[in-house]
């Protein structure tokens, strides 16, 4: 009886530690990383993009001009943190109704994991599918666009 009590413990031990250890696995499973801000449209074609991936390196397109700098590892290091606290494949979709202006100017952030892409927020001409993030999630996206920021991955007015 107690050899059977014994065992049943460990059985039910085994299997919660294997599922939650599958579920962090699942939270962290992404090896490579990409954050993108674009901005674009408008009567004059205004074309910016702010590119930082997970190698640290930051790209910034303006119109055809294009700069590339690399970003200290510890900034890396955080920003990574950040996005696996997003917890993003696990995120629903909400539908965002396009602007349907012609000449309007649409916005996009986007967070890439393993070549998967996330729309996190934007604006476009048709109705598109973007992460119906959580109080928590926005919180933590927030320090995240802060973070990029600071890298001078965004101009303070470009999702504005």
């Amino acid at each position: 009886m107690k050899r059977t009590k014994i065992l049943s413990f460990l059985f039910i031990f085994t299997f919660l530690t294997v599922g939650f250890s599958a579920v962090a696995a699942q939270t962290a499973k992404f090896k490579t990383w990409k954050i993108t801000s674009a901005k674009s449209g408008g009567f004059a074609g205004i074309n910016l993009s702010s590119t930082l991936d997970s190698e640290g390196n930051l790209s910034r397109v303006n119109k055809s001009e294009e700069a590339v700098e690399k970003i200290e590892e510890s900034k890396v290091k955080e920003i990574a943190e950040l996005i696996k606290k997003l917890n993003l494949p696990r995120t629903k979709l909400k539908t965002v109704k396009g602007k349907r202006i012609y000449d309007g100017i649409y916005t996009n952030f986007v967070i890439t994991l393993d070549g998967k892409d996330y729309k996190i927020e934007g604006t476009t001409f048709d109705d598109a599918k973007y992460l119906a993030l959580t109080k928590k999630q926005t919180q933590i996206l927030e320090k995240l666009k802060e973070k990029f920021r600071e890298t001078g991955g965004i101009p303070s007015n470009e999702l504005e």
